[in-house]
């Protein structure tokens, strides 16, 4: 039997864990006019919620950021209650997330698996700040999974957790699990640092690496485990987290990441336009090159494997992310087709999904459960003629109270279209902290152009990660410069980009004694990614520090949370 129907977590039957529970969130006479109480400990660097707003992408507009935010917390201190626990008497200390598996757990009593521990980790770093305990509970979750290491890789994670010593390096691992893993620890360097008890950032660049070697295919895919074929164009297109790889880019700065994205892009495109040209469905598993729907039955999963089943149900959520964190408009057309297509098929009513379609569209499931309105919910972030679907998809959702698998998938997709899952870097986590002064900081600054009040060029300057200058939309060249107020010696920029980023740019100085007009620059580049840039150079005299921007990576502007001058230690 094959390690892919092992670690399988779907299963066509539903599954109720817990009863139906009923919050009641009591407002006042005025409503609910602040965020949701939080018991933050002290040095978290993005505490919750932070609640970001993406260029291009919608949010419910139906009900205030603050009800969002009391609606995420409220669904995670119940989801923490019902699946998240430390009572592994083999691993004292060791935290899991409790889910019901399907496939053989070889005599092993299976209480998780690698796919719940990624969903934990990620939940955990982002609901830090609301749960005062979350960094010790992301270094438990994270101590289960080092001890319940891959047999395959022990960089990665076997695919189940059993209370049992002997259970730990015996099973092979999953794909999806270990991305969930490794783009986790990122998020918790940027939340924590890396200073503390574990480093999370050199944990992460261990992972990824692991990852490299054992999933990304000789043709820039990726493979089901680490058991499988570096040279298999078989896939499960629910691994196709696009911002997770982004993420690992930033980290590694390894062009792999990038490659595979755009061959993952390439595959979807090429099954989407034979098999489901009209619903941007894609199917549980995909085979072949070019890339078609694998047949039922595909390595003993289900006879819907070249559906759109429980494995695929949670793509939409992937997809819609690498457009709403880094504005790719692959990303945006595949959401959009898909919401616009769903909003059809269910009259806009997302009580009327249904747990399996064929490809063409054509439903076989017979009830609505999370883990598939939750991401066709999300898709329809992508675009406002979806508003009223989005408005509708959330108050579904927050009132959901099933099992493991569907409640854990609700949960993340609430942190997105909340606003509360946040690009990793965007604090500058992912950089170490420059040394020195920053000598722009507080500085009178000038733009080309300002893209509303609120987002002036002061913004960049200001020592606040949460403000940012933003130029106009869809014009190039633009520009951002700060003055330092007499003749300086430097030799080091760092900007810390906003969603829209700029692809192509080049630093550029002045010594000028009045308005500055004549420029020299001191560096340049073409494959921007976004995120932290630290930028070296040359130790040279400057009284003005411009970054023009000349080639944009998403169809709005440019925009920066921070612009770092610094010079010789």
């Amino acid at each position: 039997m094959s390690k892919l129907s092992l670690r399988s977590f779907t299963s066509a039957r539903r599954m109720w864990c817990t009863p139906l529970l009923c919050l009641t969130l009591i407002l006042s006479a005025f409503g609910l006019t602040g965020p949701a109480p939080t018991a933050s400990a002290a040095g978290e660097q993005k505490p919750f919620p932070q609640q970001v707003s993406y260029p291009g992408v919608i949010k419910p507009n139906h009900v205030s950021q603050a009800a969002m935010n009391q609606s995420v917390a409220s669904y995670y201190n119940y989801w923490k209650s019902a699946y998240l626990r430390n009572d592994l008497s083999s691993l004292p200390g060791g935290y899991y997330v409790k889910g019901d598996i399907t496939g053989d757990a070889e005599g092993f009593e299976p209480l998780g698996t690698s796919e719940g521990q990624g969903y934990g980790m990620v939940i955990t770093a982002l609901m830090a700040g609301h749960d005062a305990n979350a960094q010790t509970i992301y270094n438990g979750l994270f101590k289960t999974a080092r001890a319940y290491k891959s047999s395959g890789n022990p960089g990665l994670m076997g695919w189940v957790v059993a209370d049992d010593p002997a259970a730990q390096g015996h099973f092979g691992s999953a794909t999806d699990g270990d991305l969930d893993i490794a783009y986790s620890l990122v998020l918790a360097h940027d939340q924590w640092g890396s200073s503390g008890s574990v480093n999370y950032l050199q944990e992460a660049t261990h992972m990824i690496n692991a990852i490299k070697t054992s999933y990304v295919t000789t043709n820039n895919g990726l493979n089901l485990g680490d058991w499988d074929s570096k040279t298999t164009y078989d896939t499960r297109p629910s691994d196709w987290m696009l911002s997770h790889l982004r993420a690992f880019y930033a980290v590694t700065n390894d062009q792999t990441w990038l490659n595979v994205i755009n061959n993952l892009y390439s595959k979807y495109a090429q099954l989407s336009s034979t098999h489901s040209p009209v619903t941007g469905l894609i199917s549980d598993f995909v085979v072949g090159n070019p890339a078609q729907p694998a047949g039922p039955w595909f390595l003993d999963e289900s006879q819907y494997t070249g559906a759109y089943y429980y494995n695929a149900a949670r793509v939409p959520l992937r997809i819609v992310m690498d457009y709403a964190l880094y504005g790719d408009q692959r990303g945006k057309t595949i959401s959009t087709k898909i919401a616009g297509w769903i909003k059809g098929k269910t009259g806009g009513n997302p009580a009327n999904v249904r747990d399996g379609y064929q490809l063409n569209g054509t439903a076989f499931g017979g009830y609505a459960t999370a883990v598939f309105v939750a991401p066709f919910v999300a898709a329809g972030v992508s675009d406002s003629s979806h508003q009223a679907w989005v408005n509708s998809g959330w108050d579904w959702m927050i009132n959901q109270r099933e099992n493991y698998f569907s409640d854990s998938y609700n949960l993340l997709s609430m942190l997105f279209i909340s606003g509360n899952w946040w690009k990793p870097g965007s604090s500058g986590g992912t950089t170490p902290p420059p040394t020195g002064t920053n000598l722009a900081a507080g500085k009178s600054a000038q733009a080309s152009s300002t893209e509303a009040a609120g987002f002036e060029p002061s913004r960049a300057f200001d020592g606040n990660t949460t403000t940012r200058w933003a130029s106009a939309e869809g014009i190039d060249p633009q520009w951002l410069y700060v003055d330092l107020g007499s003749t300086r010696s430097i030799n080091k920029v760092i900007l810390n980009w906003e969603s829209a980023y700029a692809t192509s740019y080049q630093i550029q100085i002045s010594t000028d004694s009045g308005s500055p007009v004549n420029w020299t620059q001191v560096y340049s580049k073409t494959n921007g990614q976004g995120g932290t840039e630290t930028i070296n150079f040359q130790t040279t005299n400057a009284r003005y520090v411009r970054m023009l921007g000349t080639g944009r990576g998403t169809p709005y502007g440019y925009s920066l949370y921070e612009f770092g001058v610094y010079g010789p230690s």
